[in-house]
């Protein structure tokens, strides 16, 4: 047996030459290949030079596999779903009664630009007037759509693109407090009644992020 393993060393040796041994330091290779001899018993020949620290190839056992580094996980996007939001304005704290001019400096009209003009996924507005039963259903359809259409050139003022916004008037159709009100004599009184009827209902599409 021992001189079986002397003479299979002796070929190898012979093989290699002289400039195999610099491929892979420390090892005897094929030169061709550049694999790494191996004996009878499949182990790496080695060279008189070898050095397990600096030249230890993992393919021989000599070095220990480098461990695989960690990725961390990426956290997926937030996914972006339609949201509705409506709100009411009163007419009162727009126009005074019977006018369809905005008074300047709306505050409350102010908010909801701020809002909009916030909102990056904004996709719609739309603005519907409505008025109380005082004075010809004709005419209160009419000041419903003026006022209606105030208040859009309010937001488009205030910087809300108006491709986006759609404004319509209601009239008198959809008046909540008339059977109510309509038993007050005194007409101060009555106009005070009615006026949660006067008003604009706002309703805005957009979206928000939810986290997945």
């Amino acid at each position: 047996m021992n001189k079986s393993i002397k003479l299979s060393a002796l070929v190898v040796a012979m093989m290699l030459s002289s400039g195999a041994f610099a491929a892979k330091a420390g090892y005897a290779t094929d030169g061709a290949l550049d694999n790494v001899a191996r004996n009878a018993y499949g182990e790496c020949w080695k060279d008189g030079y070898f050095n397990k620290a600096t030249d230890g190839l993992v393919e021989c056992g000599d070095k220990e596999a480098p461990k695989p580094v960690a990725v961390a996980p990426v956290a997926p996007a937030p996914a972006v779903v339609s949201q509705i939001k409506s709100f009411t304005l009163s007419a009162a704290g727009l126009f005074a009664f019977d006018k369809t001019v905005i008074t300047s400096g709306n505050a409350a009209l102010d908010g909801v630009v701020a809002e909009l003009k916030g909102d990056k996924y904004l996709k719609s507005v739309a603005i519907v007037g409505h008025t109380d039963y005082m004075g010809a259903e004709a005419y209160n359809q009419k000041l419903s759509e003026r006022r209606a259409n105030a208040v859009k050139d309010y937001l488009v003022a205030g910087g809300i693109p108006a491709e986006k916004i759609t404004a319509s008037g209601a009239g008198e159709s959809q008046a909540k407090l008339t059977e109510q009100c309509s038993k007050i004599k005194a007409r101060t009184q009555r106009i005070a009644c009615l006026e949660p009827d006067r008003r604009f209902e706002v309703t805005v599409e957009t979206a928000k992020e939810v986290k997945m």
